[in-house]
């Protein structure tokens, strides 16, 4: 058994062992899941779609896109390439790897070629988080989003440009040597499971409520507007995932939904 989208070698026998545990112990449905074309029998935590939740990504003030995401494609790689003035003045990227002394070519085929789009002995090291993270105004955006927003794409050309494991984070997919996969929501019974780092406000309504976050940010994130993680999420995981998937957790969990919430996704700031 291994992380789905972590690119990540197979897990210790102990974590597998908790895992196979958790899933036989908590409510879980069997469903099909087409993840880009190819399609699985994927394992369900259902109940930890039910986690409240508020992604409010442009009215936070919190930096979450501290990770790297493992893998860039190709149309992550040319809109970059196309808008790489817009890109270094969000993300300062390649100014700073100039002063480190790359000429402008190699921060080209950087771009086009390595992993995190900089050269690997820059990794977590000059660059502590990934490239695409950077401050705008007041707010921590991803500046690969930004761009795609600014540039008036929809939220499916939005996802199909980012890598896929930041467009549907914080959910976390495993999969064992069948190629079944075990999906769940990281929550405060699951999260000794995720790789996710996922103690944020956004998924926590107590810390969302705490005097701290609300003087750090003090617009957005109201109370009302906390819904199931599926809910929240509904246009994203019915893309990504499938039809199939997200009406099998609706109907389970008895939930509807009845307008468009893909709005979130592509707000221009």
């Amino acid at each position: 058994m291994k992380y789905f989208m972590h690119n990540k070698e197979k897990i210790s026998p102990k974590l597998e062992d908790q895992i196979k545990k958790y899933f036989t112990i908590t409510k879980t449905i069997e469903t099909e899941v087409t993840i880009e074309g190819k399609k699985y029998i994927a394992i369900v935590d259902i109940n930890s779609f039910l986690l409240p939740t508020n992604f409010d990504c442009f009215n936070c003030l919190t930096n979450c896109c501290v990770q790297f995401p493992y893998e860039f494609n190709k149309k992550s790689r040319k809109i970059i390439l196309e808008n790489i003035r817009e890109y270094d003045h969000l993300t300062k990227a390649v100014s700073i790897l100039k002063e480190e002394g790359l000429t402008e070519v190699e921060i080209i085929n950087s771009i086009k070629h390595d992993n995190m789009m900089i050269p690997e002995i820059h990794v977590e090291k000059t660059f502590d988080r990934c490239t695409c993270s950077c401050v705008h105004i007041d707010r921590n955006l991803c500046a690969l989003h930004k761009i795609c927003v600014d540039k008036g794409f929809s939220m499916e050309e939005i996802i199909d440009t980012k890598p896929l494991w930041c467009s549907i984070y914080p959910l976390e997919i495993l999969i064992d040597h069948h190629g079944t996969l075990y999906i769940f929501v990281p929550t405060k019974t699951n999260d000794y499971l995720a790789l996710n780092d996922s103690k944020f406000p956004c998924m926590d309504i107590q810390m969302s409520k705490s005097p701290y976050f609300r003087r750090e940010n003090p617009i957005g994130f109201e109370k009302d507007d906390y819904k199931p993680f599926v809910i929240s999420y509904y246009p994203i995981l019915k893309y990504i995932l499938g039809q199939t998937f997200v009406n099998d957790i609706m109907k389970t969990l008895e939930l509807t939904t009845t307008k468009d919430l893909d709005v979130q996704y592509n707000k221009k700031i």
